[in-house]
Parts: C-alpha cells; sequence; structure tokens
C-alpha cells in the first residue's frame, strides 16, 4: 500500500497584513489612473463631471498621489527589513529564469500537461518583470507628479518633458497592473485558485504551489514539519 500523502493541502502564501496594503496600492492606483485620464490633453468633461469638475480632480488628483508617495515612504521607514527583502527577490534573475521563460506559454495554453522550467525565486521571473515595471513606473509617476505640481518652480520645458514621461508611465503601468489582473483573477486555467493567495484569505493549495513557486514551496513544508503552527493547514480545514 502506498503511503498517504500528509504535505499540508494549503500554504499560506501571504499574510493580512500584505493583502491590506496590496489592497490599499491598488484602490489608490486605481483612482489616480481615473483622475488622470479624466485631466488627459483638455479634460474629459464627462469623467471630470465625477469628481466634481476638472479642478477638484486635478486637486484631487495631487493629493491622492502625495497620499501614495507618503504610503510608500512610511512603508519604507517601518518596515525596512519587509522592503529589501521585497526589492531583492524581484531584482534577483539567475541564468536558468531565461529557460522559465521559454516554457512559459506552453504553460498557459496547456497546463495540464505542461509545467514551466523549476525557478528559484519567492516569485516567479514573469512576477519579478512585472515588479520592476511596476516600482520603476510609480517611481517615474511619482518625481514628475511632484514636479508638475509645483510649475512655478520648473522651466516649461521641464514641465512639458515631465508630462510626456508621467504620460508614458502611465500607460505602462496600465499595462503591466492588467497582466496583473488577468493572472490574479484566476481566469486562466494555470492560475486557476490563485486569486486566493492575495483577494482571499491569503492561501493556495499545495498542488498549485509547486508548479508556480517550487522553492518557496519547499521551504514552507519544512518550516511547518518543524513547527506545525508556523502556516499551512491540512485537507478539510479551509
Amino acid at each position: 500500500m502506498a503511503a498517504a500523502d500528509t504535505r499540508p493541502e494549503w500554504l499560506v502564501r501571504n499574510s493580512r497584513q500584505t493583502r491590506r496594503f496590496h489592497a490599499g496600492v491598488y484602490v489608490t492606483t486605481g483612482f489616480l489612473f481615473f483622475s488622470g485620464i479624466s485631466l488627459l490633453g483638455e479634460g474629459n468633461p464627462a469623467l471630470e463631471a465625477v469628481l466634481g469638475g476638472h479642478v477638484s480632480a486635478a486637486h484631487w488628483h495631487r493629493w491622492i498621489g502625495f497620499g501614495l508617495v507618503g504610503l510608500a515612504g512610511l512603508v519604507l521607514a517601518l518596515r525596512p527589513a519587509a522592503s529589501r527583502k521585497f526589492l531583492a527577490d524581484t531584482v534577483t534573475f539567475r541564468p536558468g529564469d531565461l529557460r522559465w521563460f521559454v516554457t512559459y506559454p506552453s504553460f498557459l495554453v496547456r497546463p495540464k500537461r505542461n509545467s514551466p522550467v523549476r525557478h528559484e525565486g519567492h516569485f516567479d521571473p514573469g512576477q519579478r518583470a512585472m515588479n520592476l515595471v511596476l516600482v520603476l513606473s510609480l517611481v517615474v509617476l511619482s518625481v514628475t507628479g511632484i514636479i508638475m505640481s509645483f510649475p512655478q518652480r520648473v522651466t516649461p520645458m521641464t514641465f512639458a518633458w515631465s508630462l510626456r514621461v508621467h504620460r508614458a508611465a502611465t500607460w505602462l503601468l496600465a499595462g503591466a497592473v492588467g497582466g496583473h489582473v488577468l493572472v490574479a483573477s484566476g481566469i486562466l486555467r494555470a492560475y486557476r485558485g490563485v486569486w486566493r493567495a492575495m483577494h482571499g484569505d491569503g492561501r493556495v493549495h499545495g498542488h498549485l504551489a509547486d508548479r508556480l513557486w517550487p522553492r518557496w514551496t519547499e521551504e514552507q513544508r519544512r518550516s511547518i514539519r518543524e513547527d506545525p503552527r508556523s502556516g499551512g493547514c491540512r485537507a478539510g480545514n479551509g
């Protein structure tokens, strides 16, 4: 008789604090995108009306943007170790990660038959690339947004270039967020159920974790064997 599989059925991928921070950033960024689109060019009266007109839309866009910058600064100050770990996990690429990108399309098309090549990161290579785009876009948007908030202190050329870069970074960010939402929603068969990790109770099914984040999954199971209270739960507990 084959031995029973005693591996945890569910693993905790994201804490409640992480999920709340993630939700806050997405709501704030979504508002900034909406208000920013309403102000493009000569402005969109229909969209601006939702925010009380052009002046009000510009006011809200500016101050919510400052709020997001302040939130990022607060996280860096209060959670320096977690921030450094996130950045280190994001920027670390290995030579073998190139093979992951090669095998990824077949995994998306036929996830039951194909698996992406193993990677050794906390995030898979695609997530790391997306994280880089998100972080760099937000940094560029923050810097150019601050510059444009004080037009009297910069030259017209500086303001004009800041506006161009701000617009380009906005659409780059929108594309990255759109791809992230597509994956995180679980619409794609390869990611069915992954939405729980960030938008549910923070857990992910062990079999799915094996395919998406193999090294992280092994570390979690090792931790659970050493201390069963550290995370994860058996099948039937949720």
